[in-house]
């Protein structure tokens, strides 16, 4: 941070941990609760790192606070550190098989779904002492959440790159149309689509425009099953996995046996966990099952 030096730079490890809690969000009186201390400690504890480092972490407005343009950088500082000392943690505990500590793994609707199942189910098996916790979101949440460091390996769509990030393809999935029962596709027809925005979305409205196709979206959600059920309902028309749309009862119709586009999934982590055992773990598992 501007005008500071690594002599005057004091700041103790648990006055990162309640940065870095204040920043997931909450009252001073919540993340104290969250924290297990009291709010005047709480106080008393980021006054004083604000003395130490002789700035303003805080924009102040009543009882309310926000981060500052410095308090955000030094937020962003203690994510880091902390995640870093707790990967340095749980490597020295896990030995070297890595048959230990802790692994933090976020998927999209569709691996949780249908494509990484068996691998989430076999992982669970062989590596028992790890413990494996699951986030399933949005591929942009779950990639804000890798940044943060909250989680240690994102299944995402793709393509995707970006530095410091490592990125494999994992699955090509094809993408089909589907529309409900005895209806014919016209310009008036309504659509059920994943998210705009979305890299499935995406190659869905491109593939859709080489047709002539300007959907009218009626509802968007990121959850294939939703959508699928919206179709079987009579909504709209939607562009869906195979397995999704016809691998349960009812099935939905298939209209022409050429898919209309595909969408990668791909498996994401950063660089400075290449060699993380329990993540490796975890990838190779997601690399031989995948469905």
């Amino acid at each position: 941070m501007a005008g500071s030096s690594t002599s005057n730079f004091n700041v103790h490890f648990q006055q990162l941990v309640y940065l870095r809690e204040l920043g997931r969000g909450g009252s001073l009186r919540e993340v104290a609760e969250r924290l297990h201390i009291s709010q005047p400690a709480l106080s008393q504890s980021l006054a004083e790192l604000e003395r130490r480092l002789g700035l303003a972490i805080f924009h102040r407005h009543g009882r309310k606070r926000s981060f500052s343009a410095e308090g955000e950088e030094l937020l962003e500082f203690a994510r880091r550190s902390l995640e870093e000392a707790d990967e340095l943690l749980l490597r020295l505990q896990s030995g070297v098989a890595g048959e230990s500590g802790r692994l933090r793994v976020g998927m999209i609707d569709a691996a949780s779904l249908y494509i990484l199942p068996t691998a989430i189910r076999e992982h669970r098996r062989k590596h028992a002492a790890v413990r494996l916790e699951l986030r399933v979101a949005a591929s942009g949440e779950l990639l804000d959440l890798l940044r943060a460091h909250e989680i240690d390996l994102a299944f995402v769509t793709g393509p995707f790159e970006e530095r410091g990030l490592t990125t494999e393809e994992l699955v090509e999935e094809k993408l089909f149309l589907y529309g409900p029962r005895d209806a014919r596709l016209n310009p008036t027809s309504e659509w059920v689509l994943y998210p705009q925005g979305s890299h499935t979305r995406h190659a869905i409205d491109a593939a859709l425009a080489e047709r002539e196709i300007l959907p009218h979206v009626v509802l968007e959600s990121a959850n294939p099953s939703v959508l699928r059920q919206m179709v079987h309902l009579g909504l709209g028309w939607s562009i869906l996995p195979r397995r999704i749309a016809e691998g349960q009862l009812p099935k939905l119709r298939r209209r022409g046996s050429r898919a209309v586009t595909t969408r990668s999934l791909m498996a994401v982590y950063r660089e400075a966990q290449s060699n993380d055992r329990r993540l490796c773990g975890f990838l190779d598992l997601a690399r031989r099952l995948a469905r």
